[in-house]
């Protein structure tokens, strides 16, 4: 980070997808942070109230704003808890907080005691607020504290509408507010903030590759607060990307038992474990260590944390994962064996008793006897004896290695295809209708000769694109931005004062959805036929849970065929729970359900998909059409079908 002289004095950077965080300076120093405060003025307000109740405003909700941004509210006027919640965000009006703040707790004082209890609640244990507005005076907090109040105040998605919100409008006074910065570069969210202690302040949320990063970016100069911030995402998307490290039931090491017949009790990973790394970063470089105890004896009491098993990047702490003993195996009963030696011992005494008395027959048959315990004792008792497991822990996650069977297969594909392949992808020589998915992926080889194939559609045909800074120029092969023009137009001739853009289409790497289903070489943005769309009009976000409120995905799902192109990710072939290989089965489930993401297969093939000629009339999946018409010969492990 000093690489991209970053001018506030202090930040924090937090993958919240992942629980990581990402990159820091001073982030613990107690500092002012002004209208930063609003931000849990506003999270008070979404828990604590009736979102539709009416406040009236008091005159002591518009004293000692002197210097500060306001909404102009006069005594006397009423606005709902929504209203002013916007008002505080938007803006940044003091006026409004401070409704909101006496409306709340009665007066500033005792809606502070509710802003301090709640920050204690959730960990800001560096942070004390006086006020509701982010008067320096005895109001402080940190770059790290702020950024734990916004993680809170995430997991609210009423709070997440606001704080993701640009205007809004106040019909209570008849106004339009507006956020104090535009929308601009991967910044998703966001609520600035200045005092002349504070300086220009930002805590924010980006939306990069899948994963969701809160920022917070205290002490900057005028206009520098958001060009920061800018820098900062723009970095993590060009350096770095989600990298799934362990997957869940994975055994992490095993630790050795003293005296039973379980030799070692292995641990697993709990979950599912994605970080976010560097660019190429070779998992087995990563340092996989366990601490603690080194084996379980009978001591050894049920419940005791036994260590704590860790990975580690260098000196940073990646994953760590606490280790207890839970399940207590059978330990030996050793009251056997001593039964066992000691009828020996008078097999033996009986041996020589007979051989002093010159019983010498009677003494070959005691001898004979004492050798037969022996052997009994040693076959019932000498892996008691045998030296304990060794502690074993884990190194590598990964296997790289390729059985004889799958790389007879690979070959034989080869020959079949004709072609040399990329990454074994045995449909890239299909054009419009290849195959790339977790099953069928690409090298950057193709990615990148794919690249110098494509245009883009922004200035080809001026098309709306609304991820510039996370995309560049979206770029599509000519075909398919001809026919996506089309569509676009038809849209909006269709629907009038309604324009559709692009949010993201061709990608040289990959993302990761949760599953990395959609990791570098498996993501079907590689193809230069894809498009994420959306029309502003209907929401801001890509979200499939909003699937109804946007009507240009519904038009797409009934329109886009006409024009080439298909509902990549319908919701009846997403496949459920399953799990391997990364949710893409051999029956054509795709692992995935997004309703804003377009791909260009030509006009026949996406009528024949969308209309369900091979699907009993119903709409199809990418792959069940491939599979069906013969394209491919297995799903699963990548196979096309011999020509």
């Amino acid at each position: 980070m000093d690489e991209l002289k970053i001018n506030s004095r202090s930040y924090f950077l937090w993958n919240n997808s992942t629980g990581t965080a990402i990159a820091e300076k001073n982030s613990a120093v107690q500092t002012p942070v002004a209208s930063l405060t609003k931000i849990m003025t506003a999270l008070l307000a979404v828990e604590l109230r009736d979102l539709d109740e009416v406040v009236e405003i008091m005159p002591g909700m518009l004293q000692g704003l002197e210097g500060f941004a306001v909404l102009g509210l006069r005594s006397g006027q009423t606005l709902t808890v929504i209203e002013l919640v916007f008002a505080t965000l938007l803006p940044s009006a003091g006026d409004a907080a401070q409704a909101l703040a006496i409306s709340t707790g009665g007066s500033i004082a005792e809606f502070a005691d509710l802003m301090n209890r709640r920050a204690a609640e959730i960990g800001m244990t560096n942070t004390h607020f006086s006020n509701s507005v982010g008067f320096d005076e005895d109001n402080y907090s940190t770059p790290q504290d702020i950024a734990i109040l916004l993680m809170t105040a995430l997991q609210n998605p009423i709070f997440v509408e606001f704080f993701e919100s640009y205007t809004a409008e106040l019909p209570s006074v008849q106004t339009t507010v507006a956020k104090t910065f535009a929308r601009q570069g991967y910044i998703k969210g966001g609520k600035t903030g200045f005092t002349n202690a504070a300086g220009r302040c930002l805590a924010s949320t980006a939306d990069i590759e899948g994963a969701e990063y809160i920022l917070v970016t205290v002490g900057a100069e005028l206009g520098e607060n958001v060009t920061d911030a800018n820098k900062i995402y723009r970095y993590v998307a060009d350096n770095y990307e989600p990298v799934q490290i362990l997957e869940a039931g994975t055994t992490l090491l095993e630790i050795p038992v003293e005296q039973s017949e379980t030799r070692a009790i292995s641990y697993t990973a709990e979950d599912d474990v994605v970080v976010t790394l560097q660019n190429d970063t070779n998992l087995e470089d990563l340092t996989y260590k366990y601490e603690g105890e080194t084996a379980i004896t009978r001591q050894t009491e049920e419940g005791t944390k036994l260590g704590t098993y860790e990975i580690l990047q260098g000196d940073d702490l990646l994953y760590t994962q606490e280790v207890y003993y839970t399940e207590a195996p059978e330990f030996y009963n050793y009251g056997c064996l001593i039964a066992g030696g000691l009828g020996s011992l008078v097999l033996l005494g009986l041996t020589a008793w007979l051989l002093w008395r010159k019983h010498h027959k009677a003494a070959i048959v005691g001898v004979m006897i004492f050798l037969a315990s022996l052997v009994a004792n040693y076959l019932a008792f000498g892996s008691w004896f045998e030296p304990r497991a060794d502690l074993v822990v884990y190194q590598s996650k990964t296997d790289t290695s390729t059985s004889p069977a799958i790389e007879e297969e690979t070959n034989k594909v080869d020959l079949i295809a004709g072609i040399g392949l990329a990454s074994n992808n045995c449909t890239t020589q299909n054009g419009n209708l290849m195959l790339i998915n977790p099953n069928f992926t690409v090298d950057t080889s193709f990615i990148q000769g794919r690249r110098e194939q494509l245009i883009s559609v922004s200035q080809t045909y001026g098309i709306q694109e609304y991820h510039f800074q996370g995309n560049g120029d979206n770029l599509m092969i000519p075909e398919a931005a001809e026919h996506l023009n089309e569509m676009l137009q038809a849209y909006s001739a269709a629907n009038p004062g309604h324009e559709m853009g692009t949010y993201s289409c061709f990608r040289a790497r990959g993302t990761s959805c949760g599953r990395l289903c959609a990791a570098t070489g498996a993501s079907d943005h590689h193809t230069g036929l894809t498009c994420d769309l959306i029309d502003l009009e209907y929401g801001t976000v890509l979200d499939t849970d909003d699937y109804e409120d946007h009507m240009e995905w519904q038009w797409l799902k009934e329109n886009s065929y006409k024009y080439g192109f298909i509902d990549r990710f319908p919701e009846a072939w997403a496949g459920g729970s399953m799990l391997e290989p990364l949710n893409v089965d051999e029956h054509g489930s795709t692992g995935l359900y997004e309703t804003w993401h377009y791909r260009y297969v030509g006009v026949v093939a996406a009528t024949e998909i969308a209309l369900g000629k091979y699907n009993n009339g119903q709409y199809d999946s990418l792959e069940h059409y491939l599979k069906a018409v013969g394209g491919v010969s297995d799903l699963k492990n990548g196979l096309c079908t011999a020509q």
